[in-house]
């Protein structure tokens, strides 16, 4: 009896402390349900436009296809939204359908909403892009302060991704903690070496973001948040889009999913307040298409600024970056739109989050803006191509 109780009193704690730390694991076989009857679901809005109607079915076939709970989609064109759609379920358990002002996670879009707050301080000189660190952030450590603000808006900095930590759970890409201020967040990583020495190679991470929102915060005077409201969103009156907390209302927040085959769960409980300029908004396609509208019009900013944000960034040796990754953007050509001899520029950026998945396309060519949401985890690969086939109406209409 008495190596019974022993035994018990290790194993248990080391039982309960496993399940906190994998509580992702050991939860996700759990909690399952069948998948809603959806293919008598209709797009919430019924458009007599011809255009609008072939964009109509594009949606309505994503949405067979990608078996998403809820997609929301919008495009705009010469400084306009032109169309805008949405279908399916923002809260499945409770039937309530997606809205047009439904918003999503938008994960590593995030970074080229940041962009524009970026602009902003660049443009009005309060910036510049190799701005060192220890100028603008004081409690930076000594490894930190030497980064430049070119080298963490392209991820050249050398500063980790996500990683484990003894933490619960012990992933911190599903951190569930709430953090209240950007230094408290850059302490996740301030330890952690440089991968290598910043300039001389590309390796995507969040975190340089996080460090990125410390600078804009030393510049403007203003927390990240904030100054985002103020210089960015209230300008362009742009309501629905703002960063994650638990604190926030949950009105027109979808649910976020998991979904396999037939079945659906809700995903495991994140708190994205450690990166909102990396990947903690939350938008609409409507929201995200004002702010590409304004991009490309230079309404908001000057082309010059413009320009600067969008160029490929290069290394120390003179090679552009793996990614041709500029500043929040990729700039990049596709030939799927029409053929080899027509390549098309697109200015992007995809997120994936904890049950949500989001493509934001720019096409400078054409002044074509074009923003797709889901609420379920998922790759954005077929998002892109939806997106190359919903552009291509809206070309061909204009």
């Amino acid at each position: 009896m008495k190596k019974c109780i022993i035994i018990t009193s290790v194993i248990l704690p080391i039982l309960i402390l496993c399940f906190f730390l994998f509580e992702p694991i050991m939860t996700y076989t759990s909690g399952w349900n069948t998948f809603p009857k959806i293919s008598e679901l209709e797009p919430i809005e019924n458009h007599d436009n011809e255009m609008e109607q072939k964009a109509d079915s594009i949606l309505k076939e994503m949405f067979t296809h990608l078996k998403a709970p809820g997609l929301s989609v919008a495009a705009g064109m010469n400084g306009k939204i032109i169309w805008s759609n949405a279908i399916g379920y923002e809260d499945i358990q409770n039937a309530t359908e997606i809205r047009l002002d439904t918003k999503f996670r938008i994960g590593s879009t995030s970074k080229a909403v940041t962009s524009l707050g970026l602009g902003v301080l660049l443009q009005s000189g309060a910036l510049h892009r190799d701005a060192k660190v220890k100028e603008l952030v004081p409690y930076a450590n000594e490894k930190l302060s030497e980064i430049t603000l070119k080298q963490l808006a392209s991820h050249t900095s050398g500063i980790r991704n996500y990683g484990t930590c003894f933490c619960f759970p012990i992933w911190e890409h599903l951190n569930n903690e709430e953090y209240t201020s950007v230094r408290e967040s850059i302490e996740i990583f301030s330890d952690s070496p440089l991968l290598f020495h910043s300039g001389t190679d590309f390796s995507y991470s969040s975190y340089n973001y996080t460090l990125l929102s410390a600078m804009m915060e030393g510049a403007s005077g203003k927390d990240f948040l904030s100054f985002m409201e103020v210089a960015v969103f209230s300008p362009l009156n742009i309501k629905h889009i703002n960063g994650e907390t638990s604190s926030m209302p949950t009105k027109n927040i979808s649910k976020f999913y998991d979904v396999d085959e037939n079945m659906y769960k809700e995903t495991f409980k994140v708190n994205n307040s450690n990166k909102w300029a990396g990947g903690g908004f939350v938008a609409t396609p409507t929201a995200l298409v004002k702010l590409g509208n304004a991009f490309l019009n230079h309404k908001f900013l000057d082309k010059d600024t413009t320009e600067t944000l969008i160029e490929p960034v290069q290394l120390d040796t003179g090679e552009i970056n793996k990614q041709n990754y500029a500043m929040g953007w990729r700039n990049s050509f596709t030939e799927k739109m029409f053929d080899q001899n027509h390549k098309v520029q697109i200015i992007h950026h995809a997120g994936t989050a904890a049950g949500s998945t989001s493509v934001f396309i720019l096409f400078p060519e054409y002044n074509l803006s074009i923003s797709i949401l889901m609420n379920r985890s998922g790759t954005t690969s077929d998002l892109f191509t939806y997106s190359y086939e919903l552009a291509k109406i809206f070309i061909t209409k204009k």
